[in-house]
């Protein structure tokens, strides 16, 4: 029994590969349809039979898509079936493509064949003719996906230089098995942008009513961006790659599509600005000064701290400078920032700690402080006062007497004399000729003093040269040494599972490999300038693409998961391109 059951199915499955012909079958709703209508056309891959038995099967059906640009519009597009078996008389259907179109102009138009990839062989259609007619002319013409769409959304489209906007990009979808390939982020010049971090899990995915319409929403980025100038900024669109209709059954079907993009109306500041204006924009500030003490020693240190607090661009608050009297010896602060980006804009405060050492006794007054910044809300300036401070300094161990002056004024340390009144000498010394300066060693040492003075400086300004060059030669080779650190730190994350983590270090030890080696600041650091600094040092345009590809996959794995082999490749990938770049970018 076993032996014929082997028997019968090669006696079937030989009808395959013999005579058989494989061919397309264009079937459409309507072939004259009217400007605006909306119409299906099917392309049937199928097998001819002359009669008996055939089976045929594939490992997948690739197709080569007709351009629909000139006349239609594609609302839709995707494989309909794909199937493999038996047949008898009638002809088997192996695979089928349709395409949902709406016409937008009159005319006839003829499409390009479409043609099919199995088994290692070509299968092209004829040319397919579509007559379209003048139709109603009130039936608006779709010009997108009504199905799938991406959007930037600002929180505020008319702000103030300086003042904080957050930007949220999203995908709308009603498509099951929906995920995002690839997305290329906008770059846009005249912004600070500080990116919100999402939690462990990524942004959540929400419903959102749109036109009476359910959709399914996925966020893909939310920051914060400040602009630095202002006019008309657009921000550019964000392009998407994503796959629809994927199953266990299913190839799914590629969609590309661009986003919207909004402009932002950037307002001056009013004028005139107050002359100390911190160049803050914001709301709800708060000024804060302590001291450690009002009563201390000479030479004892006085902790002085100033923080500002706020809901605004404190990231960019520099240092502020207080007025110390000429008496204290100040040294630069050390400064805390506990600024947090979150959805809500940026807020927190930042702290500037500074040590200043009194080094005469007295009674010293430093005066009061004021800060200035933009009120976004009363769209006014405001001035935060912090009141003046009466410090006594009392004498101290290692003190030197001085006189009583008034507090602020430098002192001098004085000699007392025993007498007031200093006698005319009455005793004339007088040297031997032998004992004159002239022509010994220090008449010739104080002549060629300045000559040697003159040398000295020259020699130390080209060893300062020498040493920036150094120093840049000195930050390049860290690039390596750097990323190679990050590097472990990744792979370590990758060995205990820790997907998302692994990514983002890699993330970092990427940027920061580029930043020093290409001396790009981090902040202005963007994929466009990696790529013009990398093809300026003539390295290969495959390894750039490589590399930006990477960094790619490292945003995208936040949104979408990402197997574990496939990050493991990345690594060793991304090893090899820093590598390369090293060999490329000897200088």
């Amino acid at each position: 029994m076993k032996s014929l059951l082997i028997i019968l199915f090669t006696f079937i499955t030989s009808f395959s590969i013999m005579g058989q012909k494989m061919y397309i079958d264009i079937k459409t709703t309507t072939p004259s349809p009217g400007v605006g209508e909306k119409f299906k056309v099917s392309y049937i891959l199928k097998l001819k039979m002359n009669g008996g038995m055939a089976s045929i099967s594939h490992n997948g059906v690739k197709i080569n898509k007709p351009s629909f640009n000139k006349g239609f519009v594609v609302i839709q597009e995707g494989n309909e079936s794909t199937s493999f078996g038996f047949g008898g008389r009638k002809d088997i259907e192996i695979s089928k493509y349709s395409f949902i179109l709406q016409a937008k102009k009159k005319g006839k138009f003829e499409i390009a064949p479409l043609s099919f990839f199995i088994n290692g062989e070509q299968v092209k259609s004829g040319i397919f003719t579509i007559n379209v007619g003048t139709g109603n002319p009130n039936t608006k013409i779709q010009t997108s996906d009504p199905n799938l769409f991406a959007r930037i959304e600002p929180n505020k489209r008319s702000i103030y230089k300086g003042e904080p906007v957050t930007v949220t990009y999203k995908v709308y979808t009603r498509y099951t098995g929906f995920a995002i390939e690839d997305y290329e982020m906008p770059m846009t010049n005249g912004l600070w942008k500080e990116e919100i971090k999402p939690g462990s899990k990524g942004w959540p995915q929400t419903t959102q009513v749109v036109n009476g319409i359910n959709y399914n929403v996925l966020t893909l980025k939310k920051e914060v961006i400040i602009p630095q100038k202002t006019g008309k900024i657009k921000l550019e669109p964000i392009k998407i790659k994503a796959q629809i209709g994927r199953s266990i059954w299913r190839r799914g079907q590629q969609k590309t599509i661009n986003s919207n993009s909004p402009t932002l109306t950037v307002k001056s500041l009013p004028t005139p600005k107050p002359n100390n204006f911190s160049d803050q924009v914001g709301s709800n500030y708060k000024l804060n000064l302590t001291y450690s003490t009002n009563q201390l020693k000479t030479n004892e240190p006085l902790d002085v701290k100033l923080t500002i607090s706020g809901k605004g661009n404190l990231k960019q608050l520099t240092n502020l400078s207080l007025n110390f009297p000429t008496d204290f010896e100040v040294f630069d602060p050390e400064i805390k920032d506990q600024v947090k980006i979150s959805s809500s804009g940026i807020s927190g405060k930042k702290t500037f700690n500074y040590l200043v050492i009194p080094r005469h006794r007295g009674t010293f007054e430093i005066p009061g402080y004021k800060f200035t910044y933009f009120d976004v809300k009363n769209k006014k300036y405001k001035t935060l006062i912090a009141p003046a401070q009466t410090i006594t300094v009392e004498k101290g161990e290692n003190e030197i007497e001085t006189t009583n002056q008034t507090p602020g004024v430098d002192k001098q340390n004085v000699e007392i004399l025993n007498t007031g009144i200093r006698h005319i000498k009455d005793e004339t010394i007088l040297y031997a000729k032998k004992d004159a300066i002239y022509n010994t060693f220090f008449f010739w040492f104080f002549i060629l003093m300045p000559f040697i003075v003159a040398l000295v400086l020259y020699f130390i300004i080209i060893f300062k040269r020498n040493t920036n060059e150094d120093e840049t030669v000195s930050k390049r080779k860290y690039a390596n040494k750097n990323a190679s650190s990050k590097l472990k730190k990744a792979a370590l994350l990758l060995s205990e599972n820790k997907d998302l983590e692994f990514y983002e270090e890699l993330n970092k030890a990427l940027s920061d490999y580029c930043s020093h080696k290409l001396l790009i600041p981090t902040a202005t650091l963007t994929k466009a300038n990696i790529t013009t600094a990398l093809a300026d040092k003539k390295v290969n345009d495959t390894t750039i693409k490589l590399l930006i590809q990477i960094l790619d996959e490292c945003e995208m794995a936040r949104f979408s998961p990402v197997s574990h082999a496939g990050a493991e490749r990345t690594l060793t990938n991304a090893t090899t391109i820093i590598n390369q770049i090293e060999q490329d970018v000897k200088k």
